[in-house]
């Protein structure tokens, strides 16, 4: 992994970063292949809204730094299909959870290999239902911040049989899965949960509502019965894409006409540079 810190080459921080030591600030994986940071305009501005969410925001400098060294130094490195981790914290300062009234943002940059999802694409996955709830906060819900105890501690309740699981708040509400949200098909509608309390708001989720214009989708509020009824499910992030999903806790889905056709148009948009 080739690592940069504050855009230079380098692989420690601090041991009084605020990252470290709250989860004080956000980040980003990006996909890349060569020639092109897949969809960085919408990473980008996620992780700008989730620093403005934490009362960190970036200056138009702070922006334009950060862009022209994603696209002047890091993109001339891509020579394969990779992962671009980017990663902003508060930095050191403060007392205690008291953030210091100006921040010195600490900037961490990795490139890494890409996982292979080419088989699950084809072949489809199995979910389970996370015994781990996810909680409500609408003050940082969407933001993909750096406190992800809830995701690392349902990633460990996996059996070797799950690719991913759903996962429900304390109301028993559908939300997303570990690491992708989730999708479904019902008489031809489209359906996927609210985020607007809890949850990441995925990129690739975004493409999907606001790019393809084949289906109806319905954001809303669902329970997992109303998942166990469809007619077909996928997950989706910006690492992945479309991935269908053949069970469900044990019930069976097909991989159907509907997923295959959305992967097709999204895939198609991502060759022609929607991403």
């Amino acid at each position: 992994m080739t690592c940069f810190v504050n855009y230079r080459l380098e692989s420690s921080i601090s041991v009084t970063d605020r990252g470290l030591a709250y989860g004080d600030g956000v980040f980003e994986t990006i996909l890349a292949i060569p020639h092109q940071l897949i969809q960085i305009e919408d990473h980008l501005a996620r992780l700008y809204r989730g620093l403005s969410k934490l009362g960190m925001p970036f200056s138009f400098e702070q922006k334009q730094t950060l862009a022209d060294f994603l696209s002047c130094q890091i993109l001339p490195l891509i020579s394969e299909e990779s992962v671009v981790k980017l990663v902003v914290s508060r930095g050191e300062g403060g007392r205690g959870y008291l953030a210091p009234k100006h921040c010195n943002h600490s900037i961490i940059i990795g490139i890494l290999p890409a996982p292979d999802y080419q088989p699950h694409r084809q072949k489809g996955v199995s979910l389970g239902v996370s015994p781990v709830p996810i909680n409500s906060n609408r003050f940082i819900a969407g933001i993909k911040h750096l406190n992800r105890l809830e995701n690392v501690i349902a990633k460990g309740f996996l059996t070797a049989s799950e690719f991913e699981a759903v996962m429900l708040n304390e109301k028993q509400e559908l939300i997303e899965c570990i690491q992708s949200n989730v999708f479904w098909f019902r008489r031809g509608f489209l359906y996927t949960p609210s985020l607007e309390k809890s949850g990441v708001q995925g990129t690739y989720r975004k493409a999907i509502i606001e790019k393809q214009q084949e289906y109806s989708i319905q954001v809303g509020h669902f329970v997992l019965a109303d998942l166990m009824q469809a007619d077909e499910v996928f997950i989706a992030n910006s690492l992945m894409g479309i991935v269908p999903v053949n069970q469900v806790a044990g019930q069976s889905f097909p991989i159907g006409v509907y997923t295959r056709k959305l992967q097709f148009l999204m895939q198609a948009k991502d060759m022609h540079g929607v991403h």
